[in-house]
């Protein structure tokens, strides 16, 4: 897996939907966070797709070949307002073995239409990134 830097930030636009934690770790939420992000990605041009959950957060799903993108949102868990993401690449076993992996290419790109996407919303205070 190779991981792009982390945004955090402060919303209030992003409440908890009832019973989404049953859905990942108990007490980590981001559903409503990244619904919205595939739609302003979406918007943006970005081949957004499924929103899944996983044990760490929320992942909206980002069409691409030959390897997999996602954008992983989730709560801090410190303050409700609180949010972390950040965007991945699982890279192809192929393309790691032959040395042709352009995952970063893609990886680079889809975590600047994230910043974007933040970076412009009247909602989101505090941008940050920190390193991975």
């Amino acid at each position: 897996m190779k991981q792009s830097p982390i945004l955090e930030f402060e919303s209030s636009a992003f409440p908890a939907v009832p019973g989404e934690d049953e859905q990942t770790n108990p007490g980590v939420y981001g559903k409503a966070l990244a619904r919205w992000l595939g739609e302003q990605l979406r918007a943006a041009g970005v081949p957004a797709t499924d929103v899944i959950p996983e044990d760490f957060g929320w992942c909206v799903s980002i069409e691409s070949k030959p390897h997999s993108l996602y954008v992983a949102c989730a709560s801090t868990g410190e303050k409700p307002d609180q949010w972390r993401v950040f965007a991945f690449a699982e890279r192809g076993i192929m393309a790691r073995i032959l040395g042709k992996d352009k995952s970063g290419e893609s990886l680079a790109s889809l975590f600047a239409a994230v910043r974007q996407c933040l970076e412009s919303a009247a909602t989101v205070r505090g941008l940050r990134e920190e390193t991975a």
